[in-house]
């Protein structure tokens, strides 16, 4: 039947082992050795593709669809990874140590992705607030505790988050490479095409701008972004611009969680009170973190009163946060610090794992 689970590989090898997980699984499978029949592809209800023939996969010009994993015998590298996020691969696994996986896709092909995944955006009440540095806390201290974070950055203007996380450098996908898609991200392989940090025993991906172009996000590739998160079932972290533009409200209106970071002070406030009206008329969901100390002793709690906004945390300032991070120290590593401390906070409102 044509809906029956597709394998793809040329190694007789590798289908005999397929086979017999199929066999296990108790399923049929359909196999075909050429990548490039795009009947199967389409109405097939899983596709297990054998690493060595991604490439030709990609230049037959199959469509993403959900349900593609790809099957390779040794830890994929950077060239594959990338041509797994232009094909659409929800995940690669390493056939030696995946039979239990295997047996369990097989056996509910039709059921996709974890699903689950939490996104925060964070914004900045005004100019310096600090919302780019309590974005990478929370994505820091999220990672920290487990979670497999994507920390996307969606302020064009702003410092760059690669910079808060010292991998400016970092070799891997931006905003635009990831231009005009149709159909779904591939969320494992999007990760592990971005550059990265490990943190605890969890991986902090980040998705930023490519610093030699100047072209905008399309709103379509924020959407699918965030779809992609959501289908790994991890943490998607997003520094929102303050300023009105598409790719905010997109982001807005999707986010489980939007933290307004705010200086306590008037100033501070009345510009808070402005994006609040875009937050009502966006549908948001809203948090406000006040950061201390006020010049004219206005409380954390006179802030939220006065916006309406529910107080997740008090942030005190940290003189020395600044200076670590010139040195290349990740805001939040330091879990006594203040910052990790209402990242903590925040990321338990919405239920995500702390340590």
């Amino acid at each position: 039947m044509e809906d029956r689970p597709l394998i793809i590989t040329d190694d007789e090898d590798v289908l005999d082992d397929l086979l017999r997980i199929s066999a296990a699984a108790g399923v049929e499978v359909t196999h075909g050795r050429d990548p490039g029949q795009r009947g199967l592809w389409r109405s097939a209800s899983l596709v297990l593709i054998d690493a060595p023939l991604v490439a030709a996969a990609v230049s037959a010009g199959l469509g993403r669809r959900p349900g593609v994993v790809v099957v390779a015998g040794d830890e994929p590298d950077a060239g594959l990874w990338e041509q797994c996020v232009r094909l659409g691969v929800d995940r690669t696994v390493l056939l030696a140590q995946s039979e239990e996986f295997l047996v369990g896709v097989l056996s509910d092909a039709a059921i996709g992705g974890q699903g689950g995944g939490r996104c925060i955006a964070v914004v900045g009440a005004c100019g310096g607030a600090g919302a780019s540095v309590f974005a990478g806390a929370l994505a820091v201290v999220a990672g920290r505790a487990g979670e497999h974070v994507l920390l996307a950055d969606c302020d064009p203007w702003g410092p760059g988050l690669d910079v808060v996380l010292g991998v400016e450098s970092g070799r891997g996908m931006r905003w635009t490479d990831l231009s005009a898609p149709s159909g779904r991200l591939p969320a494992e392989a999007l990760q592990r095409a971005l550059p990265a940090v490990t943190v605890g025993h969890g991986r902090l991906s980040v998705l930023c701008h490519d610093r030699r172009s100047e072209t905008d996000i399309d709103p379509e590739v924020v959407d699918v972004v965030l779809d992609s998160g959501r289908r790994a079932g991890g943490l998607t972290v997003v520094d929102v611009p303050r300023h009105p533009t598409a790719v905010a409200d997109r982001v807005l209106e999707q986010a489980d969680l939007t933290v307004l970071l705010a200086p306590a002070e008037v100033r501070g406030c009345y510009a808070a009170g402005r994006i609040c009206r875009r937050f009502h008329e966006l549908g948001a969901r809203p948090g406000l973190v006040v950061r201390g100390p006020s010049p004219g002793g206005l409380g954390a709690q006179d802030v939220a009163d006065v916006l309406e906004l529910p107080l997740l945390s008090r942030l005190r300032a940290e003189p020395k946060l600044a200076r670590d991070i010139e040195f290349g120290r990740l805001p939040g590593w330091d879990a006594r610090s203040s910052v990790a401390r209402a990242a903590g906070r925040v990321l338990a409102s919405v239920g995500a794992p702390v340590r």
